[in-house]
């Protein structure tokens, strides 16, 4: 146990030394820091979204029919176990990963948390707008597809970085970000498939892979 605990502590070590050697910029470190940041407050206030959403849907009413007001109590009290489950494991996967870089967006992909942080207003997500299916299921599914493409496929990451890396003249460069690139799409991959059916946050922090999908790198360069 020791020792595999000091394996996985080396190997962040390497992946963030590896990660400023490739890019020690502003955009990288403020990235680092925010979500870092953003998941040690999620962590411990993701509870706050069970009286903030039992309140929210109070005041709402339900479906956005304020004269409903007592059903939209009892489901804010379901939302809100489900919001405060989501915030909290994307809270830790912030914590764990914040050395990893993140998907340019998370637009479409997930049902979206209200707002940032647990004690903001925001805005309510509907589900039925236009429809379940629209609403609901096609984004859960696609936060699922991108965890799998991900963990599955990130491995090819590395070639498709390096490949990348001799076209610009860079090769020892693209080996970094391959390596870093690849250990990232597995730790945001994982993430997404055991959360893939809870809420998220609205937006990424970290500094954004430079193409969407694992494959994209080698697929454009090998031509």
């Amino acid at each position: 146990m020791v020792k595999k605990s000091v394996s996985i502590l080396v190997m962040c070590v390497f992946l963030m030394t590896a990660s400023v050697s490739y890019a020690a910029s502003d955009d990288l470190l403020t990235g680092m820091g925010q979500k870092l940041f953003r998941g040690v407050i999620n962590v411990v206030t993701g509870w706050v979204e069970i009286p903030a959403q039992i309140i929210k849907g109070y005041d709402r009413g339900f479906n956005g029919n304020e004269n409903n007001k007592i059903v939209g109590l009892v489901v804010g009290v379901f939302k809100g176990l489900g919001d405060a489950t989501g915030r909290t494991l994307s809270g830790v996967a912030d914590v764990a990963g914040f050395w990893a870089a993140d998907p340019d967006s998370n637009e479409g992909i997930g049902i979206p948390l209200d707002a940032e942080y647990a004690w903001q207003e925001g805005t309510a997500y509907n589900i039925f707008d236009p429809n379940l299916g629209e609403g609901a299921f096609k984004p859960i599914a696609g936060k699922l597809l991108r965890g799998i493409g991900n963990t599955v496929l990130g491995i090819i990451e590395i070639p498709g970085q390096i490949v990348k890396g001799v076209k610009d003249g860079a090769p020892d460069l693209g080996i970094i970000k391959g390596i870093w690139y690849f250990a990232s799409r597995e730790m945001d991959g994982a993430s997404d498939i055991y959360t893939f059916y809870m809420a998220n946050p609205k937006e990424t922090k970290g500094l954004a892979f430079d193409e969407t999908w694992p494959w994209s790198a080698f697929g454009e360069n090998i031509k």
